[in-house]
């Protein structure tokens, strides 16, 4: 399923919410977002310009809601690759 996120500009992580209670920050601390499916809330601690993505999340809503209810954490967050 495609899942609105938001790519960080200083970490690179992408980021999206699950559910409507479950905030996510990126690695750095710049960027987190809310609400899940029900509404999307941005919390930027600086302003800064940042691409909001569609990403393809290979999970349903109800495996989404699971993943963050039961503290699984397999979803959620898209770490940046390291660079040599």
């Amino acid at each position: 399923m495609k899942i609105k996120a938001i790519r960080c500009p200083r970490c690179k992580d992408v980021i999206y919410s699950r559910a409507r209670h479950d905030y996510r920050c990126c690695g750095c601390g710049l960027i987190g977002v809310d609400g899940g499916f029900d509404y999307w809330k941005i919390n930027i601690k600086e302003w800064i310009e940042f691409d909001i993505i569609d990403l393809e999340v290979n999970a349903t809503k109800k495996e989404l809601y699971r993943d963050w209810n039961e503290g699984i954490n397999k979803y959620g967050i898209v770490k940046a690759k390291k660079e040599d």
